[in-house]
């Protein structure tokens, strides 16, 4: 193994939320959102604050907005039919459905790119119980990436059979969609500080 990361999914990029959504049934938007101290001000629609133009969806009787911010787009949930409590819960199920959504089409993204550069890959995907695992197999070596995440969105990423620095490279695209700056942490083996660049990876990255 070259080296193992670990972060908590962050969303990046918008337009692979914009799909995620999509897929899980959330009829994503962006419209201007308006918020409201209480829900009898927002049923008579006065003393609203414009947070401005957002992407949000509706899912179940919920409704989801995305914030942005330094670390990403930052969910939030409303509902005028559930209780505080049952809208935590229902919340948690609808994130994680999101975040599902979300990580297959980055992972799309990455098998796309390399396939586009000429190289091959063939892609797994894996539910077991809250773990949701891709292995992507690049060419006929044992060039693989594997990255699982569990219902709470922490992720564990994973590269082996890349020699040397190439390993940072494969999986920058990933983590340029799935987290912000300086939230990853690494682990690196041998496989890393090996001199001798991996050479289809360097032909991926010039391509």
């Amino acid at each position: 193994m070259s080296h193992c990361t670990s972060f908590t999914m962050t969303f990046q990029d918008k337009r692979t939320l914009f799909r995620a959504m999509r897929s899980r049934g959330f009829q994503p938007e962006n419209r201007v959102w308006v918020d409201y101290q209480s829900q009898f001000k927002k049923r008579l629609n006065i003393g609203g604050t414009i947070i401005g133009k957002l992407l949000t969806g509706m899912k179940d009787g919920v409704h989801v907005f995305f914030v942005e911010s330094e670390e990403g787009m930052i969910p939030h949930f409303e509902s005028d039919i559930l209780s505080p409590e049952e809208l935590e819960k229902q919340a948690q199920v609808l994130l994680t459905s999101i975040r599902e959504g979300y990580l297959h089409y980055s992972v799309e993204a990455v098998t796309e790119w390399i396939t586009n550069a000429g190289g091959t890959v063939s892609v797994s995907e894996e539910k077991s119980g809250a773990i949701t695992s891709f292995v992507l197999t690049i060419g006929q070596s044992e060039k693989k990436v594997s990255i699982s995440m569990d219902s709470q969105g922490k992720m564990e990423e994973k590269v082996e059979g890349v020699l040397g620095r190439s390993c940072v490279e494969l999986t920058e695209l990933m983590e340029q969609k799935l987290c912000g700056q300086n939230q990853v942490e690494r682990v690196w083996t041998h496989e890393y500080d090996t001199t001798v660049e991996d050479q289809q990876i360097q032909i991926l990255r010039l391509s």
